[in-house]
């Protein structure tokens, strides 16, 4: 039954409102550093099983991990001088806090790194972290807002409290967590991809909230996104859906949504993943959450009380425990999705793309 006296409590609510896209698209340039948020295990977890052991606190290391190469590694482009997803393993966090894929260990303890911006740099000091639970990726950042409410609420700004607070639960649930940013930057589709490949996590969860439809609807329109050709990746976004729908659909306000609002894929044209975070993570599970519609006000209001973003999370991590310990499938599946259009998919580039000081 849904809690009218919530609307009391977050105030009178305003008429819905379109909104842009919130299509996460390539970002241009990043400005400044990351913080780092690392608590990682120091076993890689290969497949989902529930966690057996309480992380550490730190996986310290500022020597190499690997063979040291007779040749160092450089980055493998493809045809658009785009890095290839899939060549680190590991990351190092530098010594001005920026979390950076790792290409191979050198000499004196030093690293052979993916910089924010996609290239390749020599790296002294920092420390090494071979593996975590999970990677959380906060949608958006910096010059690049994403969605923006009526009220003036950031997406990127809301996709970084959520995540804080999914971070923080996941970490006191006993789990070991990477966040591909902490602070409001930009950092290119393919590098943070790159850290969920280079750490190999249980899975890579991309957290957004959603904008561009008027069509007012009884219940809330959220979107779980789920990779095409992975069973996990369905799974889990079906129970994060399931977990997440149920805490939103509490509240007595006024939604919008897709008719085909739910647990679903897009495809490109090639019939892959359109999504850059979960085309380029895999084989890495991973999930695009769009919880809710920041272009609505009334959603924009709710969503901007701590208290729901904290709900949210708990619900994110109430789904990932059942996905870990139970065979409960998730619920949500729409089978013949909307046609919603080739347009910007988070390609990656990294072009104007300035890298921040690493050392």
């Amino acid at each position: 039954m849904r809690t009218v006296a919530c609307v009391v409590v977050l105030g009178a609510l305003l008429v819905a409102a379109c909104g842009p896209s919130s299509v996460e698209v390539a970002p241009t340039e990043v400005t400044t550093p990351v913080i780092e948020s690392v608590l990682p295990s120091t076993t890689t977890t290969t497949a989902p099983q529930a966690p057996t052991t309480t992380p550490t606190t730190t996986s310290t290391t500022t020597s190499s991990t690997t063979t040291i190469p007779d040749v160092p590694p450089e980055l493998v482009l493809d045809d658009q001088g785009v890095p290839m997803n899939g060549q680190t393993d590991g990351v190092l966090i530098t010594e001005t806090g920026w979390v950076t894929p790792v290409l191979s260990g050198l000499a004196g303890g030093r690293h052979r790194v993916w910089t924010p911006c996609g290239r390749t740099q020599d790296i002294a000091g920092g420390r090494f972290v071979g593996s975590v639970d999970f990677v959380l990726d906060p949608g958006h950042g910096g010059s690049e807002p994403g969605a923006v409410g009526r009220g003036g609420l950031r997406e990127a700004d809301l996709n970084l409290d959520v995540t804080l607070k999914l971070r923080n639960a996941l970490i006191d649930a006993g789990y070991s967590v990477m966040m591909t940013r902490q602070t409001d930057v930009r950092v290119p589709i393919v590098t943070r991809a790159e850290i969920a490949q280079a750490l190999d996590p249980i899975a890579f969860i991309s957290v957004h909230f959603n904008a561009g439809t008027d069509a007012v609807s009884a219940t809330p329109g959220t979107e779980m996104y789920h990779q095409i050709d992975s069973p996990d990746s369905k799974r889990l976004a079906g129970l994060i859906y399931e977990e997440s729908f149920g805490v939103l659909d509490q509240f007595d306000i006024r939604w919008v949504a897709l008719g085909d609002a739910g647990t679903l894929v897009r495809p490109n044209r090639e019939g892959g993943d359109y999504y850059g975070v979960l085309r380029r993570p895999a084989p890495v599970v991973s999930v695009l959450a769009e919880f809710a519609y920041l272009s609505n006000p009334s959603e924009e209001q709710l969503v901007s009380e701590p208290v729901v973003q904290q709900m949210l999370a708990d619900a994110t991590v109430k789904a990932i425990e059942r996905f870990l310990t139970t065979d409960d499938p998730g619920s949500g599946f729409i089978d013949d999705p909307i046609f919603r259009g080739y347009g910007p998919s988070g390609a990656g580039r990294t072009t104007n793309c300035s890298d921040p000081p690493l050392e």
